[in-house]
């Protein structure tokens, strides 16, 4: 008995191209998606960056306007609230505490990616270390403490 081959070949061969044409568009599905979350981590870093630079300068201002015994500063420091449909945390650090101009450093972290930056400012009064959400921030100073604070508005 002789066996009949002669719709193989064209059933067999629909089925490796699309197994071919499977593997073709996984792959580049697979590097798109890293491309994407290289260019969203890079514009999250960017973006951190601009806003640290921000707060940085207007911190340094408030520290200005506070350089009396009798001021009453309150500045208001708006800000993005997400950066790359993320949101971000701003730590205020000391790192020079010395008289006359007090060094600090501003680490902004995103929530999922974990993207950091950190930005240094020079007050010339003293900050109160603290971590604050991006969005609205009030910097206060405190004349009976003598330092500034930035919270949340």
């Amino acid at each position: 008995m002789r066996r009949d081959r002669r719709a193989t070949s064209t059933a067999l061969g629909y089925v490796l191209s699309l197994g071919i044409a499977a593997v073709l568009v996984s792959g580049l599905l697979v590097a798109g998606g890293g491309l994407m979350e290289d260019q969203r981590d890079q514009s999250a870093r960017i973006e951190l960056q601009v806003i640290g630079q921000t707060v940085a300068d207007d911190l340094a201002s408030a520290g200005r306007l506070s350089d009396c015994d009798s001021c009453d500063v309150r500045l208001r420091i708006d800000v993005p609230s997400r950066v790359a449909s993320e949101s971000y945390l701003i730590d205020v650090v000391e790192v020079d505490g010395t008289a006359p101009s007090y060094r600090y450093r501003l680490a902004l972290t995103t929530g999922r990616s974990n993207v950091a930056i950190n930005v240094t400012v020079r007050t010339s009064v003293p900050v109160v270390e603290t971590s604050v959400t991006g969005g609205t921030m009030i910097a206060e100073y405190d004349p009976a403490a003598g330092t500034l604070e930035v919270r949340n508005d």
